[in-house]
C-alpha cells in the first residue's frame, strides 16, 4: 500500500511539473538607467539586427493597457541587458514567453534623496497607501505630486496585463523571475538601503502572488547586478547593503558587476559589458532550473583600446537636441521639404554647390547653421530632434575651415539593410585625414573620428559622404583634441582601409615623420617606442 501511495505521490509530482513547464514564461526587468539601457542601438549586437520572433514585451513605466506588443530597435534608440537575455532565453524556450519592463533612470527607493521630478521605488505600506502609480505625469505640478511610485507603476502594470493578457493564455502563466539593477541614486541615503531594498522586494513579491494566487511568488527569485566601482556614483554602503540583502533573504541572488566598464560618462555600462550582464542574468536562471537550456561560456569584456574622453569642442552640431518652433513650422510649411512620416522631411531640390540647409524662402535652420550641403535632388532629409538623414550618390556633408591639428567627429546611425554602410571622406581628402576611427562602410557605426594632419598649415573645407546607403547624422563636432584615446597606429587610406606607413604616433594620435625627441610613448607599425629623456 505504501509502494502504491508512493508511486500516485511520485506520478502527481510529475505531471504538476509538466504542467508548470507548459506554462508561459513571464520574466520581469525594473530598476533605474542601467535597467533601463544606455547603450545606443548602434551598438546593437549582431543577434538582435532581425529583432524577436516569439517575445511579446510590454513596458508599464509610464503607462498600462494591460497589452503586450513587438520589441523593436529604432534608429535612435537604445538597449538594455534584459534585451540580451531575452534572445539567449528565446533560444532555449522556442515557444512564446512575456517580458515585462519597468525601468527609469536616476531614480532612487528612498524618496527623499533625487530631484523633485523623479518618481521613486519607495514601498513603506504607509507611503504607499498615499501615493499612486506613476504614469507619466509631471509629478511636480499639485495635482500630481502622489503619483510618483514606481514600485505601483510595475505592480499595478503586472496586474493589468494579467487581467487582460496573461489570463487568457490557455495553458497558464508562471513568473519566473525578476531581474533588477539600481542603487546608484542611493548613495545619499545608503544607510537605509538594506531596509528600503528588504521592503521593496518582499512588497513586489507580495503584490505578484496576490495576481497570480501562486505561493511560489512569495520567494521569487530576485537577480540583482551590483554597481561598478568605476562609477562616479559607487557608494560602498550601498554595495554592502545589497549583498548582505542576497545573504539575508530567501531566493535573492547577485552578479558581480564591480569591475564593469563604463561609457564616457562614467556613469552607465558599456556595450560589452551591457551584454555580458545580460548573459550573466540568463545563466543564472539556467543555474535556478527556471529555464531549460545550455549555460553560456561566458568571458569578461576586454578594455576597448579606443575609449571615448571628454574634450572641448571648437564647433558642434548635435542634431537630436529640440528643434526651435520656429524652424518646425518652416518645414512643415514649405512645399520643397516633403513630409515623410516617421522619417521627418525630405529635400526636393537640389544643391549644386555648397550651401546651407534652408527653406526655398531663404529661411536658414539655426540649428544646421555653419553646416554645408552638396546634393543631388532627394537625397537629405531633415528630423527635427532626432538626424539629418543622407542618401548615397551625389550628397556631401562639408565641414568648412577645419584647421591642422584638428580632429572631426561624426555620429551616425544606418538604416537597417544587409549590406554595410557608413560615413566616409571623399577620396580627394585622402591627403588631409587619417581616420581614427569608424570612417567606412561598417553597419550600425555610431563614431566616425578624423584628424587634419598638422603637417599641413591652411584650413581646409573638409567633404563627407556616404557608403553604401541612408545614414542619419546625430553630432558633428570640430575639436582640438581627440575625442577617444588612441594607443594603435591610424587607419590610412580611402575609406579608413589600412596600408603601411612611416608615421610615429603618440598617444593622443598626432602624427610625426620620425621618431620625436620629446620624452612618451610613440608607434610604428604596431610596434611601441619609449623616449625618456633625463
Amino acid at each position: 500500500m505504501k509502494r502504491i501511495l508512493s508511486l500516485i505521490a511520485m506520478s502527481i509530482m510529475t505531471l504538476t511539473a509538466m504542467a508548470d513547464e507548459a506554462k508561459a514564461p513571464v520574466f520581469i526587468t525594473a530598476g533605474q538607467s542601467n535597467a533601463d539601457g544606455r547603450v545606443y542601438n548602434t551598438e546593437l549586437p549582431d543577434y538582435l539586427d532581425n529583432g524577436y520572433r516569439y517575445l511579446h514585451f510590454a513596458n508599464v513605466t509610464s503607462s498600462s493597457t494591460g497589452l503586450f506588443s513587438q520589441r523593436t530597435f529604432e534608429p535612435g534608440g537604445r538597449w538594455a541587458f534584459c534585451d540580451v537575455t531575452n534572445y539567449y532565453l528565446e533560444q532555449a524556450l522556442g515557444r512564446d514567453f512575456y517580458a515585462v519592463k519597468c525601468t527609469y533612470g536616476g531614480t532612487a527607493i528612498a524618496p527623499d534623496v533625487t530631484a523633485a521630478k523623479l518618481p521613486v521605488w519607495y514601498a513603506d505600506a504607509e507611503w504607499l497607501k498615499e501615493h499612486n502609480a506613476y504614469r507619466g505625469q509631471d509629478i511636480t505640478q499639485e495635482a500630481y505630486k502622489n503619483n510618483n511610485s514606481l514600485a505601483k507603476s510595475l505592480t499595478e502594470g503586472f496586474r493589468d496585463l494579467a487581467a487582460t493578457t496573461l489570463s487568457q493564455i490557455a495553458q497558464g502563466y508562471d513568473v519566473k523571475a525578476i531581474m533588477w539593477h539600481q542603487g546608484e541614486s542611493d548613495r545619499n541615503a545608503a544607510d537605509r538601503y538594506y531596509v528600503n531594498f528588504k521592503t521593496l522586494i518582499s512588497y513586489l513579491r507580495q503584490a505578484i502572488y496576490d495576481v497570480t494566487g501562486d505561493e511560489a511568488d512569495l520567494t521569487l527569485p530576485f537577480i540583482f547586478g551590483t554597481i561598478s566601482h568605476s562609477s562616479t556614483q559607487y557608494n560602498a554602503t550601498v554595495e554592502k547593503a545589497q549583498l548582505q540583502v542576497a545573504k539575508d533573504v530567501e531566493n535573492v541572488y547577485y552578479i558581480d558587476m564591480s569591475d564593469a566598464g563604463l561609457r564616457s560618462d562614467n556613469l552607465h555600462f558599456d556595450a560589452a559589458w551591457t551584454e555580458y550582464l545580460g548573459r550573466r542574468m540568463y545563466n543564472k536562471l539556467i543555474e535556478l532550473q527556471l529555464v531549460s537550456g545550455q549555460a553560456l561560456d561566458i568571458q569578461k569584456p576586454k578594455t576597448d583600446s579606443n575609449t571615448d574622453i571628454e574634450v572641448q569642442a571648437e564647433r558642434s552640431w548635435d542634431f537630436t537636441r529640440p528643434w526651435s518652433d520656429e524652424s518646425k513650422s518652416k518645414l512643415e510649411a514649405d512645399d520643397s521639404w516633403a513630409a515623410l512620416s516617421q522619417w521627418g522631411y525630405r529635400y526636393s531640390g537640389s544643391w549644386q554647390t555648397p550651401t546651407e540647409l534652408q527653406t526655398s524662402t531663404g529661411y536658414k535652420f539655426p540649428e544646421t547653421e555653419g553646416l554645408f550641403f552638396k546634393a543631388n535632388a532627394n537625397r537629405a532629409t531633415i528630423n527635427p530632434g532626432k538626424n539629418i538623414g543622407l542618401y548615397a550618390g551625389g550628397i556631401y556633408l562639408i565641414v568648412p575651415k577645419v584647421k591642422p591639428g584638428q580632429y572631426i567627429t561624426i555620429e551616425s546611425v544606418t538604416a537597417k539593410s544587409s549590406a554595410e554602410r557608413g560615413v566616409t571622406y571623399d577620396t580627394m581628402y585622402e591627403q588631409y585625414l587619417d581616420c581614427i576611427q569608424g570612417g567606412v562602410a561598417s553597419y550600425k557605426q555610431q563614431k566616425n573620428v578624423w584628424w587634419y594632419r598638422d603637417t599641413f598649415t591652411e584650413p581646409q573645407d573638409m567633404y563627407f559622404c556616404i557608403i553604401g546607403g541612408g545614414v542619419f547624422i546625430t553630432k558633428v563636432m570640430v575639436s582640438d583634441a581627440s575625442p577617444i584615446a588612441v594607443n594603435a597606429i591610424r587607419q590610412q587610406g580611402a575609406g579608413g582601409s589600412s596600408s603601411a606607413n612611416q608615421h610615429y604616433y603618440d598617444l593622443q594620435g598626432r602624427s610625426y615623420s620620425h621618431l620625436p625627441t620629446a620624452s612618451g610613448i610613440y608607434i610604428n607599425e604596431g610596434h611601441k617606442f619609449l623616449v625618456a629623456n633625463q
